[in-house]
């Protein structure tokens, strides 16, 4: 080995671990936005129901469906006065 593609093997080394450390500053779960120390997650969750019931008469027969769901944006960021932490979620979740 060279020592010029020992010296950028050392170099890449060291600036892939100085990714890993700020990316490390986010919550698991959470993406950090480019050119910021801001961490963002956007989760949530849709539940669809069918519901069928059956009489011996046909006429008599039912059938109902619903759907529901919810969206959440959770969103962190350190500042020189604590933690900023704000949620945002929008939905009906019945359960």
């Amino acid at each position: 080995m060279t020592r010029l593609s020992a010296f950028a093997l050392g170099f890449l080394s060291f600036a892939l671990a100085g990714q890993a450390q700020a990316a490390s500053s986010c919550p698991p779960g959470f993406a950090m936005l480019q050119a910021s120390d801001t961490c963002v997650r956007i989760s949530g969750r849709v539940r669809a129901d069918a519901l069928v019931g059956s009489s011996r008469i046909r006429s008599k027969d039912s059938y109902g469906t619903q759907a529901s769901g919810r969206v959440r944006l959770d969103v962190r960021k350190q500042t020189e006065y604590g933690p900023l932490r704000a949620v945002i979620s929008v939905g009906n979740m019945n359960r």
